[in-house]
């Protein structure tokens, strides 16, 4: 849980309504994937890029995907880049909302 006792299917809800008035939060583009994991430092531009999320989004052969998916997207990332899954989760958890600045989390 993230600060207040969101979990990280919530926030991935309000990442996945962000700027989009029509939708319901249940699933989420490639442009607000690459917003949260931007936010949450995941994505940096040198050991993970929006290339990098761009392949693994495709792999889902999607224009948008769900909670469920976006987890397997994390998974691919993470292991594609040999980096640590649950790093990865407790980023995203720790950025809070979409354009909140976040809490620390070590």
């Amino acid at each position: 849980m993230a600060q207040g006792g969101i979990s990280l299917e919530e926030i991935f809800s309000l990442f996945a309504k962000f700027g989009d008035t029509k939708s319901d939060g249940k699933v989420i583009t490639l442009t607000n994937a690459d917003k949260w994991l931007k936010q949450a430092q995941v994505v940096d531009g040198k050991k993970m890029t929006t290339t990098d999320t761009g392949i693994a989004f495709n792999k889902l052969k999607s224009k948008t995907i769900t909670f469920k998916q976006f987890m397997e997207f994390i998974e691919d990332l993470a292991k594609s880049k040999n980096m640590n899954v649950e790093e990865i989760k407790t980023k995203l958890l720790a950025c809070s909302i979409p354009g909140g600045h976040g809490v620390t989390v070590r």
